[in-house]
């Protein structure tokens, strides 16, 4: 199954509108993310059109935004597909995966932030 067809699926199950990242759109993530850690949280800002609006993070992250990196969502299909799922929903959504627990949710808070 294609990374396109469980995105889709996705959305539809969460009743969201279908937003894809292309693949180099850039992603920024913390420690952790690459290595395969969870808990993971999920959000999608409001972004220029070179960004995704998504920021990944785990435990590993300290608070300290210049600890982040940005990397083309192609890096996150590649090393995390089960994220990558997750990311074609449109610019306000969260989601927090732990082990077995997956939380999804909308933030209107997130979804007005400006740019």
């Amino acid at each position: 199954m294609s990374i396109e067809s469980v995105q889709k699926e996705c959305c539809d199950h969460y009743q969201a509108i279908y937003a894809p990242v292309e693949p180099t759109q850039l992603v920024t993530i913390s420690k952790g993310i690459y290595e395969g850690l969870t808990p993971v949280e999920g959000v999608r800002y409001p972004s220029p059109n070179h960004m995704s609006g998504w920021w990944l993070t785990t435990d590993e992250y300290d608070g300290n935004t210049s600890s982040l990196v940005t990397v083309h969502f192609e890096h996150i299909i590649e090393k995390r597909p089960e994220l990558a799922i997750y990311m074609a929903l449109p610019f306000g959504y969260r989601f927090n995966l732990g082990g077995e627990s997956e939380h999804v949710w909308f933030d209107q808070a997130v979804a007005d932030e400006s740019i």
